[in-house]
Formats: C-alpha cells, structure tokens, sequence
C-alpha cells in the first residue's frame, strides 16, 4: 500500500498543490511551524476520517478561509484509489471514496491504511488507559470495518445510558430505562472485548519479538489485555456483561455514569515482568512505544496482507542512530513519509529516497 499523490488546498497553512511521492522513503524537511506535519497529517485524516491532533474540524482550515480540501491518491494490492476530503465552515465534512460520497465514517476504513508516529505517540504507554484502548481501536477500526460498527453502537448506547443516570430521580426510577441499553451494551461489548483480546493476542506476539531485537535480547516485553468483564465465549461474556451492570446499577447511579464495561479496560505492558508505565524510564517508554508501531505494521501486514503506510512525524530525533536505522530499514516494501527539521543523512536514508523541502506552506521537492 502506497500513497503516489497528495493534493492539498487551504489545508491548515498549505497553499493549492500537488506532491508526487515515491514509493519508498519521502523525507519532508523544514524549519518548524512550515507546514511539514500538516501535509502528512492530510494522509491520516483521508484514512481515518480525522486529525490525529485535533477534534475541530474548523482548526483545519487556513485561516481566513472558508473552505479546505485534501485528496489523496493511492495503490494497493487491489488497484489505485483516491479519497478526499472537503471542510466547510459551519458545514457536515464531505468525504469521497474513488468520487462516490459516503454517508457514513464506516464506509471510509480500510480503503487507505496507516500508522502514525509522533513523539506524543509515547503518551499510548504513560498515560491513562483511554490511550491504550484508542490505539487498539484506530487498528481495529481500519482492519474490520463490523468493529468499527460495534464501536460506534456501543458509544451511542452507553452515552444514552449515562444520560438516564444523570437525569433518573431514583435508582428504580433508572432501572426501569437503563435495560434497553444494557442488552445493547452487553451486546455489542461483548464484540469489542473478544476483538480487542484476539488482535491483543497477535499483537504481543509481534510486539515481543521486535523489542527483543531493538534491545539486542536484554528485556523482554510483555503485552496483556485486561477486561474489566470476561468470559471465554460470546455466550458467556454477553450474559457476565448484563449481570456486572445490574449489579453495578446502585454504584453507577450515584456516580452518575456507567462504570463497568470495555470503555474501562487495559493493556498492560511489562519489560521483564516490571510494569513499564509506572517504572519505566523514559528511554524504556520510547523503545516500547517504538516496539509497538513496528508490531502494528507486522500484524497490518499478517491481517490484510500488506502493508499500511507508515507516517513518522519528527520522530528521528527522540530514537537513537541504532534504532533510526532499525525504523528506516524495517522493510523496501514498506512506504514512509518522515518529517525532519534537520537534513536526514545519505547514510541514514540510503539511495531510494525523495527529498521534500516545505517552507511557508509550499511543498517542492529537492
């Protein structure tokens, strides 16, 4: 999988253009504040749907514009395709899939994949579980569009259950409106636990192997998924779900919000059998956070059979010369757009390389 063009218009600071990229290595230099991170943060929102800095849409807008458009061409195993995306001031986002609109974010996953990695990406380790679980669920969502289904069922579901809690005078009062959104939370719940185990399952696997290599042997890394509710099967998990939160109802009542479920689960993540988040230094943090991009791109590559293009933001400068070039030689099959505020060295590079410069929103090739 490989993006050939990007075309960007009143995108953030970037001016009306077109970028033609190789199908290896693109490196994007420029000072800061130049627009590097904007032109490869139009490939995520054409595969995503959004920004991964940002919820506003308006903040993608050049200012003093009214409108922004992004397109993206692409190959992959099954043929060329093209999605873009138009934002209008005080309009829904229009989103094209080879120029046939689509109603729904669903209908948007899995044309165009990819892995984003910024040096915020080390958040995923360090800070609270909804990390953990948003990364899970951004490679879910793009390698199985029924998760991103579910996904979205059970969010709606459980913000109309929170609001019965909120608004129920007494806890009788809230058990007679809460059940019609328990037998969905426990329907669609139950979905998103197993998927999430099993795409944990393969992940630690991979995750394993690659922090092994990247610290020559010296730690071992382990990856669990721990599920607030379990259950082996379907059957078993759906039925603990609706008995955790009938039990739950007294609780969740007067905390006012549902607190039993998967949007309280974890991934656990251990470098010789010590819990990395609260021990780790900061070197351990990057390594992992590194580790599990490189598992990302192995299991995209085990699920769909290719890989996803891989989005490095200035990450260069928080790795070390060793683990630059573990990164950058991961794979020739593999696409990868870099930012770098400094010139990347040949040697780091190697031959099949194109080199952008990105000064004032404009994007020419060197």
């Amino acid at each position: 999988m490989r993006v050939t063009e990007i075309s960007t218009s009143n995108w953030r600071n970037l001016e009306r253009q077109k970028v033609s990229l190789g199908n290896r290595l693109n490196i994007f230099c420029g000072d800061n504040a130049q627009g590097k991170t904007n032109l490869v943060e139009s490939v995520y929102l054409c595969c995503i749907g959004k920004s991964p800095r940002t919820d506003r849409d308006k903040e993608l807008v050049c200012w003093g514009k009214d409108r922004a458009y992004v397109r993206v061409r692409y190959t992959c195993r099954f043929g060329d395709g093209e999605i873009a995306v138009t934002l209008t001031n005080g309009e829904k986002k229009q989103i094209t899939v080879n120029s046939v609109p689509i109603s729904r974010m669903g209908e948007l996953m899995g044309y165009l994949n990819c892995i984003y990695f910024s040096p915020d990406e080390i958040r995923i380790i360090s800070e609270s579980p909804a990390e953990r679980r948003r990364f899970l669920d951004i490679d879910l969502c793009q390698t199985d569009k029924n998760y991103f289904y579910s996904l979205s069922r059970f969010n709606k579901a459980l913000s109309q259950r929170n609001n019965l809690l909120k608004q129920a005078k007494s806890v009788d009062e809230a058990r007679e409106t809460v059940f019609v959104w328990d037998e969905q939370l426990a329907d669609e719940g139950a979905k998103i636990i197993l998927k999430r185990r099993a795409f944990c399952d393969k992940l630690k696997i991979f995750a394993k192997e690659t922090h092994s290599a990247l610290t020559d042997g010296k730690e071992q890394l382990e990856l669990a998924y721990v599920a607030r509710i379990n259950g082996e099967n379907y059957p078993e998990l759906s039925k603990n779900y609706r008995n955790s939160l009938a039990n739950d109802l007294e609780k969740d009542f007067v905390l006012r919000h549902t607190s039993s479920g998967c949007q309280r689960d974890d991934v656990v993540l251990k470098i010789n059998g010590i819990d990395v988040r609260t021990f780790g230094s900061q070197g351990q943090l990057r390594t992992t956070a590194l580790a599990l991009k490189l598992a990302e791109l192995k299991i995209f590559k085990n699920l769909i059979g290719e890989y996803p293009v891989l989005i490095l933001d200035d990450v260069l400068s928080e790795l070390d010369s060793e683990r630059q070039k573990r990164l950058l030689d991961f794979d020739p099959e593999l696409q990868i757009l870099l930012t770098s505020a400094t010139d990347v060295p040949h040697s780091l590079a190697g031959d099949n390389c194109k080199y952008f410069l990105i000064k004032q929103g404009v994007c020419m090739e060197k």
